[in-house]
């Protein structure tokens, strides 16, 4: 029951794309029409407030310039009379505060504020009123007039109810009109959405229906060359390198096989014969036979695995400086006889990597020299700005124009001016050379050499140089 509950909160339980795309633009989008719809709001409260405040200053103000001229005598009740109903009233108070003339609404009733403001002067306030039952807003504004009889305070007073009114009605019109609105818009972001991401499904159903034993699919390009279309090149081009790292794989289980099958067919010939006819080959013979193709075996067997572990990326072999001058100078010295010259300049050149996959990569090269060289092979190092090189030349038949890139793939059979090396396996020594020096980031290459005495093959070995060297 755990386990299962588990598996229902995992991975498949969250909202999909289009969900949660959905999910944040409807959330933006109330949060974009709440914000606008507050400051409309407010804008509108301000402007009606304000306007209340100036209808009640005007009522005001044209009153105290009636009580200026004329003073207070011939005043009456329906000189001060605002709109008539409750929502606007004004009143006229002398100098005790004393009301003198009212709106007939509040006729005989006190004095609306205390603020007595002096002449020219002018108070505005807010006060909770009773001019009918219940008890309202109201803005009250206070002028303070000198005339004749006088001085005498104006009070002018606008309820507050329609402002507070429309302020409501307009949050709830903008309320219920946001909700269709974001229906509409999650509806419209929902199919927005899986629109765009339908090529992203074609793509998806395409690379499920590619086997696994045949990856010649490519995915259909989008033709608007956006995100999309850079997702299908760049499936594309993964599954380009799939189909290459295939063949190169199948290419390589073919010659691994062929070689294989090459000494243990003469180990199985030879043990057939001297069972079925011993008087044809000694027991001598036998044994140097299966000896010779036995190591022959096992050297093809350590260079496959040499192989392997330069393909694997997860290997991580121990690395530390090494003088790649000595590693030279020590591989010609192994190879010197007196029927073969070798000349070493080894001059100083120190990388980083380990010693083990450098010291295979330069015997690989000095023994492919010293195998076909016919009298001299030269060994040299250098270093050029950032770069460590390793060149071991011969004065054999060399390689072919055509030949020179492809050299360093693995199994590859040349002519008959370079055979296979004795006691080694076709096309595997500079491969893995290649691999080594790729995995040093460097790069191994056939190069010209303009020395006449060395007119066969020239291969350079290129690594980084040590930063710490001098």
């Amino acid at each position: 029951m755990l386990q299962q509950r588990a598996s229902w909160r995992g991975p498949g339980f969250r909202a999909g794309i289009r969900m949660r795309a959905t999910a944040v633009a409807v959330v933006v989008l109330a949060t974009a029409l709440a914000l606008a719809g507050v400051a409309v709001v407010v804008l509108l409260g301000w402007s009606l407030d304000r306007a209340a405040t100036d209808s009640a200053r005007d009522s005001a103000h044209q009153v105290a310039s009636q009580l200026a001229r004329q003073g207070a005598r011939d005043l009456s009740d329906s000189d001060v009379a605002s709109t008539g109903d409750t929502s606007g009233v004004t009143q006229v108070l002398d100098r005790t505060g004393r009301p003198i003339a009212s709106d007939p609404v509040i006729s005989n009733r006190p004095a609306l504020t205390t603020a007595r403001p002096g002449p020219g002067r002018e108070i505005v306030e807010t006060a909770q009123l009773s001019i009918t039952d219940s008890e309202d807003s109201f803005r009250l504004v206070s002028v303070g007039v000198a005339g004749p009889g006088g001085p005498y305070v104006v009070v002018a007073a606008r309820s507050l109810n329609e402002v507070e009114g429309a302020s409501f009605r307009l949050t709830l019109l903008l309320a219920l009109a946001c909700v269709p609105l974001l229906v509409i818009a999650a509806l419209a972001v929902h199919r927005a959405v899986g629109s765009a991401l339908r090529p992203v499904e074609r793509m998806r159903r395409t690379v499920a229906e590619i086997p696994a034993r045949d990856v010649t699919l490519r995915v259909p390009l989008p033709p608007a060359q956006d995100e999309v279309y850079r997702l299908a090149t760049t499936l594309n081009g993964m599954l380009d390198r799939l189909s290459s790292a295939q063949e190169a794989q199948r290419r390589f289980v073919s010659d691994a096989s062929h070689e294989l099958r090459s000494p243990l067919s003469t180990i199985t010939t030879a043990l057939e014969v001297t069972s079925h006819h011993p008087e044809t080959m000694s027991r001598d013979e036998l044994v140097d036979i299966v000896s010779r193709e036995v190591a022959r075996l096992r050297e093809l067997v350590d260079d496959l695995l040499v192989l392997a572990r330069t393909d694997d990326t997860t290997d991580t072999p121990t690395w530390k400086e090494v003088d790649l001058d000595d590693l030279a100078r020590a591989e010609g010295e192994r190879i010197a006889t007196s029927a073969l010259e070798v000349e070493i300049r080894a001059l100083p050149a120190k990388v980083r990597g380990n010693p083990e996959q450098l010291r295979r990569a330069v015997r690989n090269l000095v023994d492919n020299a010293r195998d076909h060289a016919h009298r001299r092979v030269r060994v040299a190092t250098s270093t050029v700005d950032a770069t460590a090189m390793l060149e071991v030349s011969d004065d054999g038949p060399g390689v072919p124009e055509a030949d020179r890139q492809r050299i360093f793939e693995r199994f590859v059979r040349l002519d008959d001016s370079r055979e296979r090396r004795v006691g080694g396996a076709v096309g595997l020594g500079l491969a893995i050379v290649a691999g080594i020096a790729q995995r040093h980031d460097g790069r191994a290459r056939y190069v010209e050499l303009a020395d006449p005495r060395y007119s066969g093959a020239n291969f350079r070995l290129e690594l980084p140089i040590a930063k710490d060297q001098d």
